[in-house]
């Protein structure tokens, strides 16, 4: 085996290790791309296990505004009964919409505890409202690091020479996901 052999066997494993590499990074997106996604969705559920606190300390207080309260209930009740039939079907776009929707009920919320001067001075109610706009925000910036890190490995697989690598093991593109406050500034 002359030079040409032993040229043309460092080309073969040079590109199976840049295969390998490339494959690898693409898996390293894919996992930090979950992680951020399950880090949006475990605010979300903390969001959701905290609002019938809040609901259960604001009605007594809030009696003319009971719609509100019924209506954060029930999607809340909604995002829990689309969760449970998804372990079956994937409704991943339901539930989303469903959260922003408690998002957009839950910012009226809000306003409506900063005009009220009988709510002002419940500090048990105010504590949690603080608790729940601490884990949206949470949830929000989560979610912001996800669309981030979406963008960086969607243009990885579609740049030059990695996208054959991308194609060939059926890398595909993320969707970007919006929550809350991202809604509005979209």
């Amino acid at each position: 085996m002359g030079i040409i052999g032993f040229a043309i066997i460092f080309c073969l494993g040079a590109k199976i290790l840049w295969f390998i590499y490339t494959y690898n990074v693409f898996r390293d997106k894919q996992s930090q791309i979950d992680y951020w996604w399950d880090e949006v969705d475990t605010h979300l559920r903390l969001r959701r296990d905290i609002i019938p606190i809040l609901i259960d300390r604001a009605r007594h207080l809030m009696k003319e505004e009971l719609s509100t309260l019924d209506r954060i209930t029930d999607i809340r009740e909604a995002i829990v009964r689309e969760e449970i039939a998804a372990e079956s079907i994937d409704i991943e776009e339901n539930v989303e919409l469903l959260e922003n929707n408690l998002s957009c009920e839950m910012h009226y919320l809000q306003d409506m505890f900063k005009k009220d001067r009988e709510i002002q001075m419940n500090t048990n109610l105010l504590t949690v409202m603080g608790e729940l706009v601490s884990i949206e925000g949470r949830a929000i910036s989560a979610c912001e690091e996800y669309n981030k890190l979406t963008n960086v490995y969607n243009a990885s697989i579609k740049r030059f020479p990695a996208n054959f690598v991308a194609r060939w093991l059926h890398f595909r593109p993320r969707e970007k996901r919006l929550f809350g406050e991202l809604n509005q500034t979209v």
